[in-house]
């Protein structure tokens, strides 16, 4: 996911990316926190590369002197609107869901998992289970192979969930062994976090 945050601070995303980078930023604080890092760590190259002797043109200005003002306004830019939309999304102007949703109410002892699913000809998966209140989360795809992946912030224990194709169609986990019929007639993988 470091990719496409990298893709995203260079302006390097076409417009559907960048709606996609966007809805992920909101529907995990994980992936937030780590957009927000990268950017200050931006800023704080392009600080470290504009140092020189007082006097002196710093060499990051001159390599980039005739793009790099348009670049930098482009990544203020980026940044300012990132972090409006965080805040908005936080006060939940953009969501019927109340501010704070489960991502920002899980306990800090977590520890990350990467669920990935190939579905190719699908326009939107989401993942539900015990972990989300049985929330759905969407996905983001890799790309234009068909794979779909996600990395959320377990707290150790079992957890049950499925992915939800298209927003109809529920499926188990396809590299998940362990599954069980709910009450409702639906197939959920079982996994175990280890604290």
């Amino acid at each position: 996911m470091d990719h496409y945050i990298s893709l995203y601070i260079d302006d390097e995303l076409t417009l559907e990316e960048k709606l996609l980078f966007i809805e992920q930023v909101h529907r995990s604080r994980h992936y937030t926190d780590e957009a927000v890092a990268l950017l200050h760590q931006e800023k704080e190259l392009v600080q470290l590369f504009n140092r020189q002797a007082p006097g002196a043109e710093p060499s990051f200005a001159v390599a980039t002197k005739k793009s790099g003002s348009i670049r930098l306004f482009g990544l203020a830019a980026a940044v300012s609107l990132l972090l409006s939309l965080l805040f908005l999304f936080q006060i939940g102007v953009f969501t019927d869901k109340p501010a704070g949703d489960w991502a920002a109410t899980q306990p800090a002892a977590t520890v990350p998992y990467r669920f990935v699913i190939f579905q190719q000809d699908s326009e939107t998966v989401e993942i539900a289970g015990s972990f989300t209140g049985w929330q759905k989360v969407g996905l983001v795809p890799t790309g234009a192979d068909g794979y779909w992946e996600i990395v959320l912030h377990l707290p150790p224990g079992e957890h049950q969930y499925a992915f939800v194709v298209d927003g109809t169609r529920n499926l188990p986990d396809p590299t998940v062994s362990l599954t069980e019929s709910d009450d409702f007639g639906m197939v959920n993988s079982i996994i175990s976090i280890e604290g």
